[in-house]
Order: structure tokens, then C-alpha cells, then sequence
């Protein structure tokens, strides 16, 4: 589904007033919708694909840690601009299949709307680094490839940087 029609059945759903943020992951780009109450959402479009990020920062599988810290600070750069424009207080909502994918690598799984907390964000990535750092990768029962990897540091560092105390991954 298209960003702007999943955030107005969205709004709909949530209680009167509350402040939201759509997010879009893609290959190339993230597109965030934010805004609160009944106000058409502002629209964001970040240069964070998580296949732009693989092809340009990852080079071995799994990425090295230089890799990881470089692509770290390529998605700090491209998210600090986006804060200002936030709705305050948002909360954070996908209806991503690959972003379900990688709430299941942290322990969350169901059928309805999911909760990835930062900290079980930050867990996973934990798990990961102790791969990148050598742990065998199938101890951690995580994938190693580029794309997983972009993923789940941008997804990161989304919720860092931009002061999200999660993701709410929504239905299929």
C-alpha cells in the first residue's frame, strides 16, 4: 500500500490528536509521512535505501566493523535534517514484510500489530556486531548479507537519532 492512503486509515485508527510517523523502507530511499491530529502529513524522502547502503558500504559478508562504523555515520548524516521536521511525540508505524522479518530475528513474532522496541533493536544489533566481530553467524541464527545488515542499522538508527522508542510494525 502507497504511504499516504496507509497513513489516513492509520490516523483513523488512532485516538484523536495523536502524532504519527509512516515509515517506507526502500531500496533506494526512506519516505517518511509525519504529522498529527487531522493535518495532512509532511512527507520526507531520506537518500537511505537499504540496497543503496549494502552497494555502497558493504563489500564483504558479513561487513567488516570498518564497514558497519562507515555506513553508521553515512545514516547519521542523512537522518539529522529529518529530526527538525518530525511531528513531536510521534510514534513509529511500518507495514513493512522485511522490517516483520527482522522483528522475528529479535524474538517478536504474531499476526497483528507488533511492537520492535529499541532496546530488543538494539539487542539484535548487538547479535550482529558479535558476528561482524567473528561469532559465528548461525550461533545467532541471523542472515549476513548486505541488505539484512542496512536494514536493521538504518532501522537503528531511525529510532536513535530520530528519538523513537520503537517501531510498530502493522499487518501484511
Amino acid at each position: 500500500m502507497s504511504l499516504i492512503p496507509l497513513y489516513a486509515r492509520l490516523q483513523q485508527q488512532l485516538p484523536a490528536g495523536s502524532a504519527l510517523t509512516l515509515l517506507q523502507l526502500d531500496g533506494d530511499e526512506t519516505r517518511l509521512a509525519t504529522g498529527s491530529g487531522s493535518e495532512a502529513p509532511r512527507l520526507l524522502s531520506l537518500p537511505l535505501g537499504y540496497r543503496r547502503t549494502a552497494q555502497q558500504h558493504f563489500r564483504h559478508q558479513p561487513p567488516t566493523a570498518a564497514e558497519i562504523e562507515l555506513a553508521i555515520m553515512t545514516v547519521e548524516d542523512a537522518l539529522a535534517p529529518a529530526r527538525a521536521q518530525l511531528a513531536p511525540a510521534s510514534r513509529l508505524y511500518s507495514q513493512d514484510g522485511a522490517l516483520r522479518a527482522l522483528a522475528a530475528h529479535a524474538g517478536v513474532h504474531g499476526s497483528g500489530t507488533l511492537l520492535l522496541s529499541t532496546a530488543q533493536l538494539e539487542f539484535t544489533f548487538d547479535r550482529f556486531a558479535e558476528v561482524v566481530q567473528g561469532r559465528p553467524a548461525a550461533l545467532e541464527g541471523l542472515p549476513t548479507d548486505g541488505e539484512f545488515a542496512a536494514r536493521l542499522l538504518i532501522l537503528r538508527e531511525l529510532s536513535h537519532h530520530l528519538g523513537f522508542d520503537g517501531i510498530h510494525l502493522l499487518p501484511l
